[in-house]
């Protein structure tokens, strides 16, 4: 890809939501509130045959209240110095203004290509504005809706107008890349999840500050390691319902949810100086609803050895809390890190790396079914109602096109309605001491027996309606019964 279009402009003029428009899906959170987008968010776009890099920005000018607008101006700085084209929104509402003037004077310095969007035109007839943003000097002024997606393909014609065409499928030899395994960073606010990916990926890629709630959008960043294409997902931190302020915080969390399921690791990330909180209990348990891979790790880690408390022993302890409450995420793998010190971010990469791969793990039929047949045979069912849970044959189901790849085993059964939980766990242990599933869930999908015979039986069963008998008719007036 050649080609890197940013979009900027003011607080509070539809950058997000434009972005949204020419990405093609919701990935940008959008909210009316000024200084709502602070990272950078990049994703892929594809417009007809034209493959590029799409950057939405935090508004130029931004005055916030908890001191991020230092951090956001640099971030659209980074934003600029890579773009190739810029769409410069501004309000049509609104007219221009006194800000706008000041970033098209940032614009001319960059010396790229410049687009004016004049968003929220949501009539035909409003067009008196063009003249006006005419002025600032640029390409030209085009009208758009982002919120009516109105005036789109006029916007992306004229960027696109002096590309190359792309090669087609017969001159282009371009293999396909592999796609990058989805890690998704999650907790609570404030334990350290921007700094973790920070420190993974060794640059200042997503914004760093002690104030709870820095991050707010699910930021995509991409990365790879030892030829191994990954994209780290930094996610706002997850309140609690009840501590949840106002309906932006609410969003937040639900753009929190939503990237826990369409993520292909998940790490749950916890302060090591609170231990496990009921709000960590929570997320873990929206991990494990989702049937999410996961690993859990425990971050500064260095404070607690400053204090005196990040011995083995301490580290032990910590570790079977852990277990002890997030049982259900038994099979997620711990690891304790400082993401402020770099100390073991080696091995956070080598537990993802081994995560993306047994979550693809493939069963043979036979090793699987003897193991599950031993594992039976060691300790038989419970009776449930006088009957007894049998295992007929095992099989691994094929993953679902476009679904989360996870270990899934059909298991052809007597009757699903025999097996317990306890013994449903029972299964999912015996099967992890014979075959490499660490940080992975195990799926099993039931299939009941019905004999034939029962079935023939069934078929054959007829409803028989007697038979209605006419009724007598009566003698005729006159005429007397012998």
């Amino acid at each position: 890809m050649d080609h890197t279009v940013a979009i900027v402009g003011r607080p509070n003029v539809g950058k997000s939501a434009l972005f949204n428009c020419l990405a093609g899906r919701d990935i940008s959170l959008v909210f009316d509130r000024p200084g709502t987008t602070r990272d950078r968010l990049v994703t892929t776009a594809r417009w007809d045959k034209h493959r590029f890099t799409l950057i939405d920005t935090g508004g130029i000018g931004v005055e916030d209240q908890d001191g991020f607008g230092d951090a956001i101006a640099h971030e659209v700085d980074l934003a600029l110095t890579a773009a190739t084209e810029i769409i410069f929104v501004v309000d049509a509402r609104e007219g221009l203004t006194p800000l706008d003037q000041t970033v098209a004077r940032l614009l001319r310095k960059s010396h790229r290509p410049v687009f004016v969007a004049a968003n929220k035109v949501d009539s035909d007839k409003q067009t008196d504005f063009e003249g006006e943003f005419a002025r600032l000097g640029f390409k030209g002024v085009y009208p758009v809706s982002a919120a009516h997606r109105r005036g789109l393909e006029a916007l992306r014609a004229a960027i696109v107008a002096d590309w190359p065409e792309p090669a087609g499928k017969e001159d282009s030899a371009e293999v396909r890349p592999e796609r990058p395994t989805r890690l998704a960073i999650v907790g609570r606010p404030n334990v350290g999840k921007s700094s973790l990916i920070n420190a993974l990926v060794s640059e200042p890629r997503a914004i760093v500050s002690p104030v709870a709630g820095t991050t707010r959008d699910a930021v995509d960043i991409s990365y790879e390691w030892k030829g191994q294409p990954f994209l780290f997902i930094d996610t706002a931190g997850m309140r609690q319902e009840r501590r949840l302020q106002d309906s932006l915080e609410r969003a937040m969390t639900g753009r929190t949810a939503h990237t826990i399921n369409r993520a292909d690791v998940c790490i749950l990330v916890i302060d090591a100086t609170t231990g496990v909180s009921m709000q960590d209990k929570k997320i873990a348990g929206l991990i494990q609803e989702a049937h999410a891979p996961c690993m859990i790790v425990v971050n500064k880690w260095d404070i607690a050895r400053e204090q005196g408390d990040a011995g083995k022993t301490k580290e032990r302890e910590y570790y079977e809390q852990i277990q002890q409450d997030m049982f259900f995420l038994s099979y997620a793998p711990v690891l304790f890190l400082s993401a402020k010190t770099g100390e073991r971010i080696e091995g956070l990469l080598k537990t993802v790396a081994m995560i993306a791969k047994n979550r693809t793990f493939r069963f043979q039929t036979g090793p699987l079914n003897r193991v599950i047949s031993r594992a039976m045979e060691k300790y038989a069912p419970p009776l449930v109602r006088g009957r007894r849970f049998k295992v007929l044959y095992a099989a691994q189901l094929a993953p679902k096109e476009g679904a989360r790849e996870i270990p899934t085993i059909q298991l052809f059964v007597n009757s699903a309605d025999l097996l317990t939980p306890a013994y449903e766990r029972y299964l999912d242990l015996q099967l992890r001491e014979s075959f490499e599933l660490r940080g992975c869930p195990l799926r099993f999908v039931m299939r009941g027996r019905v004999t034939e015979a029962r079935e023939k039986s069934r078929s054959q069963i007829k409803t028989v309606q007697p038979k209605r008998r006419a009724p007598k008719k009566a003698p005729p007036k006159g005429t007397s019964r012998s």
